[in-house]
């Protein structure tokens, strides 16, 4: 393994556990929060706000911690959030089918579009995530999808 490669998986794994350990291992979303049986893995994943396509870092600012189901609907543009933390849904939720999102009878897509949702933050303010990458989430993701 090249010199290069191992630094990189340092930075992934230095970022993942920052911003893993700064919401407590809980999905800022559902606030999910679960690990495997031998208690070395999270289901937790630490989302990039900005991603490194776009030149995002891999600093805890950069990041929130999301469930596998809420990452994807946050990298895909399904929401986003305000610069006081609360979510904003895309009104393209409006246009889809009764029985998309649904788990069950939960809708996680419907579930996250009510004015009162806000993120679940971490402990520390210090750590929240930074209004410049939510505002750049917010303009180029969201607006890709009204």
């Amino acid at each position: 393994m090249s010199k290069l490669t191992k630094e990189s998986l340092l930075r992934i794994r230095g970022f993942r556990l920052a911003v893993i350990e700064a919401y407590n291992c809980k999905c800022s979303i559902c606030g999910l929060q679960i690990n495997s049986p031998n208690t070395l893995t999270w289901e937790v994943e630490a989302a990039h706000i900005v991603p490194h396509h776009s030149m995002g870092k891999d600093d805890i600012w950069n990041g929130l911690a999301l469930c596998h189901l809420h990452h994807w609907a946050f990298d895909v543009g399904w929401f986003t959030l305000q610069d006081n933390f609360k979510i904003i849904v895309s009104n393209k939720i409006n246009s889809l089918p009764s029985d998309y999102g649904l788990i069950g009878d939960y809708n996680f897509l419907l579930s996250m579009n009510q004015n009162t949702n806000r993120i679940i933050l971490p402990d520390k303010e210090e750590y929240y995530p930074h209004p410049n990458a939510i505002r750049w989430h917010r303009e180029n993701f969201l607006l890709l999808n009204l």
